[in-house]
């Protein structure tokens, strides 16, 4: 399946989500809170690296999950320096993660500190915590933790070729889009290139809890030759990339009229098991007169 870089910014809005994805986020700990002079005093903005100090990777992300079963991901802060650092590193503050490292005091140009992150999910939502990092004489970083439900069962061929089509006649070609996870997930459908020979629909829509739908596309040939049309599926998930896939269809002379006249000889000869070969060998460009 062919991946796009970039996904369109915004959905347009719905009257109605059964289950949103980004409405919750959990807050701190429960609990009595317990003040912490760096959090109450810097500031952590940087990203992925600074001068002394580099994530790898500079966001941490738990893509999928089942309820009730632990996830692990590592993360590593590397001394990328030249010099022999102390770095103060502030765990996630949520109660469904968390963080696990030994501390080496001093670190030396080139190692790094190898933290496991944990991860146990109780609701089926986005999840969002980080690690902080405190920087003496630098940028403070901070690494995002982010955990979502995706759709691991959809399937888009990047490439899709229709049968010869007559002028006058259409042929529909149906994209299943199906989901295995109780949530919700909205689509939208984008040309990148159009073609009036071809009719995709919808252009939005929900794919549904444990359930499916489809994307029909429908080429009716307007004149003789090959048409194409380029689109790309996007779906309201998180970290979410466009799905694209081409359709061609073509038409030829006299087609309409070959298809009758070879389905008419064969079935009237009773011989069903030649009809299919011998249609796609006429149907072939080369067989066209």
């Amino acid at each position: 399946m062919e991946v796009a870089q970039h996904a369109p910014e915004s959905f347009t809005s719905r009257k109605k989500t059964p289950l949103p994805l980004s409405q919750l986020v959990e807050e701190t700990r429960k609990g009595v809170d317990v003040p912490h002079h760096l959090l109450d005093t810097k500031i952590f903005a940087k990203f992925h690296s600074n001068s002394i100090i580099q994530a790898e990777p500079a966001e941490v992300h738990f893509s999928g999950f089942e309820l009730g079963k632990d996830y692990t991901k590592s993360l590593k802060l590397i001394n990328v320096s030249s010099e022999v650092i102390n770095i103060h590193i502030l765990p996630t503050q949520t109660k469904y993660f968390q963080t696990k490292y030994s501390k080496k005091g001093r670190l030396v140009p080139g190692l790094s500190y190898s933290i496991k992150l944990f991860f146990c999910p109780d609701e089926w939502r986005y999840f969002y915590d980080c690690i902080r990092v405190h920087c003496q004489g630098e940028e403070n970083l901070l690494v995002p933790v982010h955990a979502y439900p995706v759709i691991n069962d959809l399937h888009i061929p990047s490439h899709i070729n229709l049968p010869p089509v007559a002028l006058g006649d259409s042929w529909s070609h149906a994209i299943p889009l199906s989901c295995s996870c109780p949530v919700d997930f909205e689509f939208q459908v984008h040309y990148l290139q159009s073609h009036r020979a071809f009719n995709v629909q919808p252009l939005s829509g929900v794919i549904p809890a444990n359930g499916a739908t489809e994307v029909t596309a429908t080429f009716t040939p307007l004149q003789y030759g090959t048409a194409q049309v380029t689109f790309q599926v996007v779906i309201s998930q998180f970290n979410t990339k466009p799905y694209v896939c081409t359709l061609s269809g073509s038409s030829s002379p006299y087609l309409a009229l070959k298809c009758r006249l070879i389905t008419s000889t064969f079935l009237n000869r009773k011989s069903f098991n030649v009809v299919t070969p011998m249609l796609s060998y006429w149907l072939q460009p080369s067989a066209l007169p």
